[in-house]
């Protein structure tokens, strides 16, 4: 299982994490560092056990759920 940061515009994975906690984390410093290009083209997928993928956010949500997070 772990937590994906993707970008949805070039549809390459940025980096995978154990916990949503870090994923977010490394949400929040992306659009921090580069405003203009994201939260817009940043998702956060999960991935079970079997393999399968949900997103769990993307854009504008996702950005709210990293400013959320501590």
């Amino acid at each position: 299982m772990s937590y994906e940061l993707w970008d949805t515009e070039t549809r390459n994975i940025i980096d995978h994490f154990e916990s949503e906690a870090d994923a977010l984390l490394a949400a929040r410093e992306l659009v921090a560092l580069n405003p203009s290009a994201y939260p817009g083209a940043l998702a956060l997928i999960f991935e079970d056990g079997a393999g399968e993928s949900i997103l769990l956010a993307r854009g504008a949500g996702l950005a709210t759920r990293a400013r959320l997070i501590r």
